[in-house]
């Protein structure tokens, strides 16, 4: 029942406020501390830190050098039973709480007593994350002394489900337990807001629980919850949220070093805050962490960056640059990839800033987005925006190119991404043995068997068919042995061909095409987990494909090599059932790579573009 006497309850719920502290918190009893607990939040090591006095969580969290997150009590909160200071009883409040716009309206919110559908059972997995434990603004901490271990049990029924299903709440942030002896149970949990806490409160299954445990005192004798908020979240009610936006875009873009794994799963989670997930492609979580722990194939290491204005994430980058582009396009460059902003006006105060990091650095422009190569992947598109995202490819909202614009950018090598029906596709007719002869070729399904030789072979081909290229830079062991390392999985044996010379057996031509997993990889943030690789062993739901990249050596070009090469692919795509081909960009001053996707009757999905940005034209 709501109380504002806490006297009865335990430690937890006599503290003023708390900090959310990366790592631990240098604070101890004579600081005013009065609880702490380690904590996990995915990867993410965190603790927290219960203290007597606000005065004292700020100054705590002002010292640490990590991250943290001052929340502070509210006056109301929850006692029952013998934690209760004014009686003992164990009952329910009459209503819940008000939301926001209960209050706005004069409403009064629903009663707690009122008819519940019947909890149900939902197995769903979550969502991805997008926030981290310290983007929560509210936080709700409660405990119940249990009557016996049985009533654990019993509780254990409903639990679960509850716990589901308040994770697939796109207001949940974070949620942990922690035991007191000998039959107390306590929560820990934190929302982005305190509505969102509300929301959580009235589901049919917390009700559920809440009533069994208020039931006299035969399940139960004492319980309480205290609710803690950011001081963000305190002048939210009291202030219009348009004004705190303005506020917020009104203050200046600062770059952040990622340095911490606090950052980096910020880094990983922002972009999914904003885009739809339907169109957008997850940034893999594995590439990723290559780049932050140092492990990159390159030769100079990337920088990972999240972009702010004040607390508010706004915007992520990396800084990096490469030795083989800027010979091969005879600049010195500053590259930027997995760029991401949260509006036109965040990009455009991004790009400024990596222009004026790239001017620091003395470099005579700077390009991208490339991650970390435009022979790898990047780019923005610039039309298709309707149109989902695939594998090994881009997706942006369609006011993006005019940021780039805007930011004194220009833009390089479009291209364009090619989709096919296969339903409604020419029948392909496989290659014939005197087909084959004629162009004095075999061809040969690669295998997981060979795989390295065969991924040796494939690095010889493409490099020697894409060197002409504006954009290509010679593909290095490391770089191959990086961009193939989950492919072994991921393969399917009748879409990656080696067309091989019939007298001497040598790889003259090439095609790769990989199931698309993109599906498996939105349902899971773009981590690679082992639900995800068993799926995409049996390819599970994976019914499209795309072309990665195909090719001829310079000296058999013309023989109708990549023709033959298509039809088997063609051939093995109608048989296994594939729905759609999309391939991966085609520069369009390359029509010949185009043709064979034409063939299936093909047409151009998105444009594309890489962007550049000669930084001596501001200085002029």
């Amino acid at each position: 029942m709501f109380t504002t006497d806490f006297s009865r309850a335990p430690i937890q719920g006599q503290a003023a406020a708390l900090v959310l502290a990366e790592g631990r918190l240098a604070a101890g009893k004579r600081d005013g501390v009065t609880w702490r607990r380690r904590v996990r939040d995915g990867s993410i090591r965190a603790e927290l830190v219960l203290f007597d006095a606000v005065d004292a969580a700020r100054a705590a969290a002002e010292a640490h050098g990590g991250r943290a997150r001052v929340l502070i009590a509210e006056e109301r909160g929850y006692t029952n039973g013998v934690w209760r200071a004014e009686d003992h009883t164990m009952a329910y409040n009459e209503r819940f709480h008000p939301v926001a716009t209960e209050l706005r309206d004069g409403r009064e919110p629903p009663r707690v007593a009122e008819p519940l559908r019947k909890p149900r059972r939902d197995r769903r997995k979550p969502p991805p994350r997008r926030w981290t434990i310290f983007d929560s603004e509210s936080m709700f901490l409660g405990a119940t002394r249990y009557r016996h271990p049985v009533a654990w049990v019993v509780t254990n029924r409903h639990w679960w489900q509850m716990v589901r299903k308040m994770n697939r709440m796109p207001g949940t942030v974070w949620h942990g337990v922690y035991w007191q002896w000998p039959f107390t149970l306590g929560t820990l949990a934190t929302y982005r807001s305190r509505d969102d806490m509300m929301r959580f409160a009235r589901m049919p299954e917390h009700v559920h629980l809440m009533r069994w445990i208020v039931r006299d005192t035969v399940n139960a004798t004492a319980g309480f919850i205290r609710v803690y908020s950011s001081p963000d979240e305190f002048r939210r009610r009291g202030e219009a949220l348009e004004e705190e936006r303005d506020a917020a875009a009104a203050a200046p873009l600062e770059l952040e070093r990622v340095e911490s794994e606090a950052q980096f799963q910020e880094f990983l989670a922002v972009s999914r805050r904003a885009d739809p997930p339907h169109l957008a492609v997850p940034l893999a979580e594995e590439t990723a962490r290559a780049w932050f722990a140092g492990r990159a194939a390159a030769d100079i290491q990337p920088e990972l960056y999240l972009a702010r204005r004040g607390e508010q994430v706004v915007g992520r980058t990396t800084v990096h640059a490469d030795a083989a582009l800027d010979a091969k396009l005879g600049t010195r460059a500053t590259l930027f990839g997995a760029t991401w902003a949260a509006s036109e006006a965040d990009l455009v105060d991004l790009l400024q800033a990596i222009a004026e990091r790239g001017r620091r650095d003395g470099s005579d422009e700077v390009f991208g987005p490339a991650a970390l190569l435009p022979n790898q992947t990047g780019g923005v598109i610039t039309s298709g925006f309707d149109q989902p995202g695939f594998f090994d490819s881009a997706w942006n909202p369609a006011w993006v190119p005019a940021a780039y614009e805007a930011a004194g950018f220009t833009a390089w090598n479009e291209s364009d991404t090619w989709i096919a029906d296969l339903k409604t596709a020419p029948e392909p007719a496989p290659p014939e043995a005197a087909d084959l002869d004629a162009a004095g070729i075999r061809i040969r399904r690669a295998s997981r068997l060979r795989f390295r030789r065969d991924v040796a072979a494939l690095r010889t081909l493409v490099n020697a068919s894409f060197a002409q290229l504006p954009y290509y830079t010679e593909i290095s062991r490391a770089q191959m042995r990086e961009a193939t390392s989950g492919l072994v999985g991921l393969m399917d044996p009748g879409l990656w061909l080696f067309a091989e010379d019939a007298t001497t057996g040598a790889p003259v031509g090439f095609a790769l095409v990989v199931p698309d997993p993109l599906d498996l990889l939105r349902a899971s943030g773009g981590k690679v987990g082992p639900r995800e690789i068993v799926r995409l062993l049996r390819r599970d739901g994976v019914r499209d494909a795309v072309l990665i990249i195909h090719g001829v050596a310079p000296e058999r070009q013309g023989h109708g090599i990549a023709s033959l090469l298509w039809r088997e692919l063609g051939a093995h795509l109608r048989r296994e059932g594939y729905r759609t081909l999309r391939t991966t960009y085609i520069g369009r001053d390359n029509a010949g790579s185009a043709r064979p996707i034409e063939r299936l009757g093909g047409r151009p999905l998105h444009g594309l573009a890489f962007y550049r940005r000669r930084l001596e034209e501001q200085d002029d």
